[in-house]
């Protein structure tokens, strides 16, 4: 854990890591996410990728508790068409090229602890930042506003918090 606790790395003798990172604007889950069930403060995943890269930041400058707009970005394997590695696995033979393809990280995010929200919206975002189809409603549950995520394939969500 660091001195300031925002950092924290978790190991195991099953070789399934975990670092956190807990700061007011920005929070998230690296490594194998899926086997070390840690929920921060203000974010918590079910996933069933075992590896994955959870990432949630305030957009507005406000806390994750206070933000009316944040960005989800969630991701896991990555690699271009074509690309090839040597028989070991230790390097390229082959950067291959575009398009870039994905595992999407698949599951639910529970937003916790957020103040005064009436309602959570959510959409997934293109390449370019623009939405993929129409938002989906978060579920209020006892743990917070929890919403799936993995369809479509996207490595980016914007999130908005509507509040009284």
């Amino acid at each position: 854990v660091s001195d300031t606790r925002e950092l924290s790395w978790y190991t195991s003798a099953e070789r399934t890591g975990l670092v956190t990172v807990e700061t007011g604007r920005t929070q998230a889950l690296i490594g194998f996410v899926k086997a070390n069930h840690k929920v921060l403060k203000n974010l918590g995943a079910g996933i069933t990728n075992n590896f994955a890269t959870i990432v949630l930041s305030s957009m507005d400058g406000k806390s994750l508790a206070q933000s009316d707009k944040m960005l989800l970005t969630a991701g896991s394997r990555v690699a271009n068409t074509g690309m090839k590695w040597n028989d070991a696995h230790t390097r390229l033979r082959s950067q291959g090229g575009s398009p870039s393809l994905i595992e999407p990280v698949a599951g639910t995010v529970t937003l916790r602890n957020i103040e005064r929200a009436t309602a959570v919206s959510v959409s997934a975002l293109d390449g370019a930042g623009k939405p993929i189809g129409d938002a989906v409603q978060a579920n209020r549950t006892a743990d917070g506003w929890a919403f799936p995520i993995g369809e479509p394939a996207t490595t980016w969500y914007v999130i908005f918090v509507h509040r009284r």
